[in-house]
């Protein structure tokens, strides 16, 4: 849904001349890390920390990867050096919360540095906040989402935050309706194997969705440390109605309905232990509930799914740090979680009871890590990371899948950084990652207009890889960079889709497939335009491109991974009037697709081209007013080529296409600060 996204240390050989020159405006630079003070971002107009995260020329936010472990699957934020204490309230909702006025400067951290942990990322991004003694800082946002053909889609955000010496209380609540931009009328097609139509239906999609979250955090000192805690409560429900009309095999009808709510408690303390020595403890409990029911019609079928799940994590973890010298920083310490799911599941066909692989089990993951690492300024111009990480852990499952399983993965990681002045720097990363099991392919669901019945598969194991980085940086007039990045992985144990038989039927799921290899190149730009004549304006641009390689289970051939985006990329462009208090923009993002292989059909999800222009008015300092419009309809296609049984044996059935056109989008906001 694009719609809805919206001290410096190291050393320099340059002369300070030519740092100063061309270094960014009201930056200071470093070899590992450039310094942006808040005055960098005066002349923006801008609101939050979000914002400003937005605006650092050649970075990208990333709210966390699929990897294993509480510390790795962090996103590339800190927030005064750490982590937040929370997974389900993510980075971007909390520098939303961060206004402008509390952030005193942005240290971009490349490649690392000594007293930094940079929670197993290449770039980090490390917002540092005002210390206020007293004071209160208040927001107020009311805004509203107008959809072609659909009413307005109203949404409200209310946040308070207390200072009072070394206490600061906060609180938000934020309340929206939206659809999805998946949704939408259209064409729904049918195709014959020799591509002669043998359906034609006209298609409507659509159902309001709700997002409500509540938010408190408290901050303090307490036995000569800091104490962070925060807690999170959200419930998300939503309801789909996808309705067929065609005059040769009459009216289909699909109703899915789910909530999901969720409770997140974190906790956090540190505290120094003398001049080199200090440590932390992070506490994390999580646990959701999941209903989703779905029914499909037809004149001669009537289908019935239901799906109801009960999870939670628990995450406990503590580090020791010791910091001998400015030079060299050394980390160690332990972590264990506690995973659970679960489901219950039924699914009827016509009054009859279908059974379902993995519909009604209980699966549980307990997992130990202990780590070590460390950040040494070698020289100058060259700084080493090196991480050694051990885990252990057991995965269980009780109810239809009887199972259990001891994993043990070794993940060590080495990060060299080569700076040799202020403008260019030489990343080469390698490392042994794991990835992250999604409990929720564990267990059955349903997409009964489409794909049918998906089964679970409690006997998964995580995806693993090494990975092998170059990665270059070029920063040049005034705030320009430009980044070229390669990466190549070595697979093991791809995630994907496999078949599955069972009594009652053949069925997909997802399953480990085998190794394989990606190949990612990632490009980057910021292109300050004032050197054509356009004051105050900014191009910025990212591109990823992606070739993978894993042996198809049903055909024995070679293809790309299931879901994998072979290109995607998106341009920015901004432009700032401080004299008349002003910005405005344009988001363009082209098309993309990605491809499912099941074993009886192939699936393609393509996402239409997207453009957006927006202009934000600030008339007071505490006042702004943003509005925003979709220059192209949304387009969202999903094409299914069904076949009569596996694809290595079996012809081509149908061709099964819907178009849906959601249309064009305006939204408007406004935003009223108090302190």
């Amino acid at each position: 849904m694009r719609w809805l996204m919206a001290a410096t240390v190291g050393f320099s050989l340059v002369s300070p001349s030519l740092a100063a020159e061309q270094a960014p405006s009201n930056a200071s630079v470093s070899q590992s890390v450039l310094t942006y003070p808040a005055s960098f971002f005066a002349t923006m107009g801008l609101n939050t920390a979000y914002d400003m995260i937005q605006r650092i020329p050649g970075f990208t936010l990333d709210d966390g990867s699929a990897v294993r472990g509480f510390a790795d699957a962090a996103g590339n934020v800190l927030i005064d050096g750490q982590r937040p204490a929370s997974k389900t309230d993510d980075l971007a909702r909390i520098l939303v919360r961060i206004p402008v006025s509390n952030v005193e400067r942005i240290d971009l951290i490349r490649g690392g540095a000594p007293g930094i942990d940079m929670q197993g990322k290449s770039v980090v991004a490390n917002v540092i906040t005002r210390k206020l003694a007293s004071a209160f800082n208040g927001v107020a946002v009311v805004g509203a989402y107008k959809p072609e053909a659909v009413p307005f889609d109203p949404q409200i955000r209310l946040e308070g935050t207390w200072h009072d010496g070394d206490r600061t209380f906060g609180v938000s609540l934020f309340a929206a309706r939206f659809h999805d931009g998946s949704q939408g009328g259209g064409e729904h097609i049918v195709f014959g194997p020799d591509g002669h139509r043998l359906d034609v239906a006209s298609m409507s999609d659509s159902g309001p969705m709700y997002q409500y979250i509540g938010t408190t955090n408290y901050e303090t000192t307490l036995f000569g440390g800091k104490f962070k805690a925060n807690l999170t409560l959200e419930d998300q429900p939503s309801q789909v109605i996808d309705i067929d009309n065609s005059a040769t095999s009459g009216r289909t009808a699909e109703h899915d309905r789910q909530d999901r709510v969720d409770a997140e408690f974190g906790q956090h303390y540190e505290r120094g232990l003398g001049d080199d020595l200090s440590f932390e403890v992070l506490g994390l409990e999580h646990v959701d509930h999941n209903g989703a029911a779905s029914v499909f019609s037809t004149a001669t079928d009537l289908q019935d799914f239901n799906l109801s799940s009960h999870g939670g994590e628990a995450i406990g973890r503590g580090i020791l740090h010791w910091r001998p010298s400015d030079l060299l920083t050394v980390d160690g310490g332990g972590e264990f979680a506690y995973n659970w799911l679960s489901t219950r599941t039924r699914f009827i066909d016509n009054g009859v009871a279908i059974q379902v692989p993995a519909a009604n089990v209980l699966v549980q993951e307990k997992r130990g890590e202990i780590f070590a690492n460390a950040t040494w300024q070698v020289f100058p111009t060259l700084s080493v990371q090196t991480q050694l990480r051990v885990e252990q852990s057991t995965i269980s499952s009780t109810g239809d899948v009887v199972l259990s399983k001891d994993l043990t993965f070794l993940k060590p990681r080495l990060l060299a950084t080569w700076s040799p002045d202020a403008l260019d720097q030489l990343r080469v990363r390698i490392e042994r990652e794991v990835g992250q099991l999604d409990f929720q392919n564990f267990v059955a669901n349903a997409a009964l207009n489409g794909v049918g019945v998906i089964a679970g598969n409690p006997n998964l194991v995580p995806q693993r890889d090494w990975a092998f980085e170059a990665a270059y940086d070029r920063h040049f007039w005034d705030s320009g960079v430009a980044s070229l990045t390669y990466r190549h992985l070595v697979l093991q144990d791809v995630v994907d889709r496999v078949p599955v038989f069972a009594p009652s039927g053949v069925f997909d799921e997802p399953g480990n497939i085998g190794g394989g290899t990606e190949d990612d190149i990632v490009a980057s730009f910021s292109l300050p335009l004032d050197r054509i004549g356009l004051a105050h304006a900014v191009l910025r641009g990212t591109g990823t491109w992606r070739v993978s390689s894993v042996t198809d289970p049903t055909t024995g051939g070679a293809r790309i991974i299931s879901g994998q985006d072979p290109f995607d990329s998106e341009l920015h462009f901004t432009q700032d009037f401080p004299a008349w208090k002003l910005n405005w923009g344009v988001d363009f993002f082209p098309t993309f697709y990605n491809r499912f292989y099941r074993f009886d059909e192939i699936d393609t999800n393509r996402n239409g081209s997207a453009a957006t222009v927006f202009v934000e008015y600030k008339p007071l300092p505490d006042l702004s007013l943003r509005a925003t419009l979709d220059t192209n309809r949304q387009v969202f296609d999903v094409t299914r080529r069904v076949f009569a049984g596996p694809r290595n044996v079996d012809p081509l059935l149908v061709t099964d296409f819907r178009g849906h056109r959601f249309g064009v989008i305006s939204f408007f906001r406004i935003r009223k600060t108090f302190s």
